[in-house]
């Protein structure tokens, strides 16, 4: 029940704040152009559906190539903390 109140007033807050900055006519005319750049947008992709679908290509291949580098810098990582625990322990076995 409190969970949702929390959620309910945090929604209600947002919405409330929102309206309030809209007040400040800078305000209203950045939220003007962005909203409508992103028609723009849409309508852009609603009739060239194919370039969308190379948009989305070409995302996913940066990201793909970003998250395997990253995982690839990790695996390095982990195996060199792996060879430095390996020579402590043999040093410790040693002495």
């Amino acid at each position: 029940m409190s969970k949702e109140k929390i959620i309910k007033g945090m929604i209600a807050g947002a919405i409330v704040g929102g309206l309030l900055t809209l007040t400040n006519r800078e305000t209203r005319n950045y939220v003007k152009q962005g909203l409508q750049q992103c028609g723009n947008r849409v309508s852009f992709y609603m009739h060239h559906p194919t370039e969308a679908i190379h948009q989305l290509n070409v995302q996913y291949d940066y990201y793909s190539k970003q998250v395997s580098s990253s995982l690839t810098a990790v695996l390095e990582i982990l195996n060199q903390l792996q060879d430095a625990t390996n020579k402590l322990t043999e040093r410790d076995q040693d002495e």
